[in-house]
């Protein structure tokens, strides 16, 4: 009986620390990216996980912002070249920074929103 009660505990302590890097893993935040963002948004509940949503709108607010100064500053250099017609160059890269610009913004809002969202899930 001794022997079986033995082995019996040390079968649920195998058990117990095996399961032990799962219960982990499931508590840690996944990463947002471009593939589980509508997964993401659709399940978030938590502080945590709208906070997580506008932080990834936040690097993308960032980003767009990069890239619109890239092309502001090769709407500068096409103008320096004088290449004019047929195709406006510069101007095609000034539509292309507005355009940009615009992506930054929304993506602000849309980060402030979950900002938001986060405060009002969180407990009182």
């Amino acid at each position: 009986m001794k022997r079986v009660t033995i082995l019996l505990a040390a079968g649920l302590m195998l058990l117990a620390a095996a399961s032990l890097p799962i219960t982990r893993a499931g508590a840690q935040q996944a990463a947002i990216t471009d593939d589980n963002l509508d997964q993401m948004i659709a399940s978030a509940k938590a502080p945590a996980d709208h906070e997580a949503i506008a932080a990834y709108y936040e690097q993308q607010a960032a980003d767009a912002k990069k890239k619109a100064e890239l092309h502001r500053s090769t709407a500068e250099t096409y103008r320096k070249l004088k290449l004019g017609k047929p195709v406006d160059m510069a101007r095609m890269c000034d539509g292309i920074a507005a355009m940009w610009d615009k992506i930054a913004t929304d993506d602000s809002k849309l980060a402030k929103a979950h900002e938001k969202m986060a405060k009002a899930a969180a407990p009182s």
